[in-house]
């Protein structure tokens, strides 16, 4: 119990370390400073890390999304985002216990605080980023198969509150006013889904999403 309480408190610490990273970096690169807003599409390939594990198949899903980066003209930038997200995963079925394939979909809102470091190459602008994000789920979902969706009744021992860490890579390219921006990221959720330990529950179950999101935005720039 001591432990998880602990590997909690280091995950809040990193989190936190990391948005001030961003806010400093942010500041220190105000003199030579872009601005651009734009929209984004993402392609998801969802799934979960759970204790103990079971089977599972990924679920893939489209999440659209608004972004705010704020760039220094040399070698970094911060992007914010506003994301509407779709995500889950497929349990298989599991024919000791008898139970069918059912498919879990969550929708949440999402805000990533993402640092690019790029080099420029022309047009081309290729860049790694890292962040952390927060979110809320909105509503869940269950569908048999074979069978209609049915909403998932909330209770008190579901976590809609998320956060977590992200990380990957990317393409911008600038065409006049605009860049068009292709990414591949990955996010690993902190928070579990489910409270793992309810009173008079002897099954604990460990239960929190995982992302890889390959996504297109187009942005435009504000300043010249």
């Amino acid at each position: 119990m001591q432990a998880n309480i602990h590997n909690k408190n280091r995950r809040i610490l990193l989190l936190g370390s990391i948005v001030c990273f961003c806010w400093i970096m942010l500041i220190s690169t105000d003199i030579c400073a872009q601005h651009y807003v734009g929209i984004k599409g993402a392609q998801g390939i969802n799934s979960v890390s759970s204790l103990p594990v079971f089977d599972r198949r990924n679920l893939t899903t489209f999440s659209p999304g608004i972004l705010y980066r704020y760039e220094h003209k040399k070698y970094a930038a911060l992007q914010i985002e506003a994301n509407y997200i779709s995500k889950g995963y497929i349990r298989t079925p599991d024919t000791i216990s008898m139970t069918p394939e059912t498919t879990n979909r969550i929708t949440s809102f999402e805000l990533p605080l993402m640092a690019q470091g790029f080099v420029r190459l022309g047009a081309f602008r290729p860049y790694l980023t890292g962040g952390v994000f927060v979110g809320y789920i909105l509503e869940r979902s269950v569908q048999v198969t074979g069978e209609e969706s049915r909403k998932y009744v909330f209770d008190e021992y579901d976590r809609r509150f998320e956060y977590g860490l992200a990380g990957g890579g990317g393409l911008g390219v600038k065409i006049s006013g605009f860049e068009i921006q292709a990414e591949g990221r990955y996010h690993y959720s902190f928070s579990f889904l489910r409270n793992p330990a309810i009173p008079g529950n002897r099954s604990n179950m460990y239960i929190n999403t995982t992302q890889i999101m390959i996504s297109v935005s187009l942005l435009y720039r504000l300043s010249k």
